[in-house]
């Protein structure tokens, strides 16, 4: 209905596309919220004084989901700014919403974990969690606490990734949140095989996994399989690994709305897997395989270049001129490896505090 309702008063039309953005947030439609939305952000945020409370409030709202609506598009240097302003129009004491500005604060925090901004990410989870004393909602919270477990894992400290994910686990099964229960799994899985815990790295995997089948997740079924076809590559089993890697590659071409950070994971998995399988052969059979390689780093490429997952571009070259040395191709080599360095270097970025 929102979608066919059109009208000439203008401060009408902006309550209309406000509630259908609110809508394909919801449903999920992130390119259409996106487009939707891109007009509010043309607002000046620090014209508090001519316009009401009412609107700056909407204001900061837009702000928030464009900022969701960005991560979902993996435009993490955008999604950023977005949270940036919502937090700056927040500052006003009399616009209440509490809510808005915890959800801002670790969007903004796991902006900056995407673009390897540790310390300021931390720092920004652990200001939505003082902002939390008010407030008895487990899932914002949970949330709070899985973004903290990611990121220390990210920077190493694994003990503290391990309990920070612990909590937010037991946080999400009270709530009942079964999608994010899977999704800290792998999460903890990830943490384990850092640890070098692999039988508890598997359980973890194959609880997500189990989640995502019960409740029809083919994006998160994948993940999962790349997960696992990681640990395998980990454990030198490589034959399962390969398995995996087919599983979830199975999966990228029933998506109806193709996740390009994901996808390109997924490929870039499989690109190591044959890398690690061509190690193991001689002759002929290692040039092919090397080769291969190289056509699945494309094919990740193809899908990682759009966004600004700057970590994973980085490793991707990384990768990508390691097979190319050993093919001989020395000069493409070092093109990827200063390709890697300014894909490490724009992560970072502005901090957008």
């Amino acid at each position: 209905m929102l979608e066919t309702t059109r009208t000439e008063n203008q401060e009408q039309q902006r309550e209309v596309d406000y509630l259908l953005a609110w809508g394909y947030t919801l449903g999920k439609r992130w390119e259409d919220a996106f487009r939707v939305l891109s007009p509010f952000s043309q607002f000046a945020e620090d014209e508090g004084d001519q316009e009401n409370l009412l609107d700056r409030g909407r204001l900061a709202q837009c702000f928030l989901r464009l900022g969701d609506t960005a991560v979902n598009l993996a435009r993490y240097e955008d999604a950023a700014r977005h949270y940036t302003k919502c937090l700056k129009i927040l500052q006003d004491k009399r616009i209440h919403l509490l809510l808005v500005q915890v959800k801002a604060r670790y969007g903004l925090a796991m902006t900056h974990v995407m673009r390897n901004l540790y310390a300021a990410a931390i720092q920004h989870y652990e200001l939505a969690l003082r902002l939390c004393l008010h407030i008895d909602d487990d899932e914002i919270i949970g949330n709070i606490y899985y973004g903290l477990s990611d990121v220390y894992r990210r920077s190493g400290n694994l003990i503290k990734a391990q309990l920070a994910g612990e909590k937010a686990l037991e946080l999400y099964e009270r709530s009942g949140i079964q999608h994010m229960e899977g999704v800290t799994h792998n999460l903890l899985g990830h943490i384990s095989t850092q640890l070098g815990d692999y039988r508890q790295a598997s359980d973890h995997f194959t609880e997500a996994l189990a989640v995502a089948t019960s409740g029809e997740s083919t994006r998160m079924i994948m993940v999962n399989c790349a997960a696992l076809a990681n640990l395998r590559l980990t454990e030198g089993r490589l034959e399962e690994a390969k398995r995996y890697c087919q599983r979830a590659r199975d999966i990228i071409g029933r998506f109806q709305d193709k996740d390009g950070q994901l996808t390109g994971s997924t490929y870039l998995v499989t690109g190591k897997v044959t890398h690690a399988e061509a190690q193991r052969a001689e002759g002929e059979q290692r040039q092919r395989l090397l080769e291969e390689t190289i056509k699945w780093f494309e094919k990740a490429k193809d899908k990682l270049a759009p966004t600004q997952s700057y970590g994973d571009v980085a490793e991707l070259y990384g990768r990508w001129a390691q097979v190319l040395e050993e093919l001989g191709q020395f000069q493409e080599a070092i093109l990827y490896w200063k390709s890697g360095y300014e894909a490490m270097s724009s992560s970072y970025g502005q901090t957008w505090d």
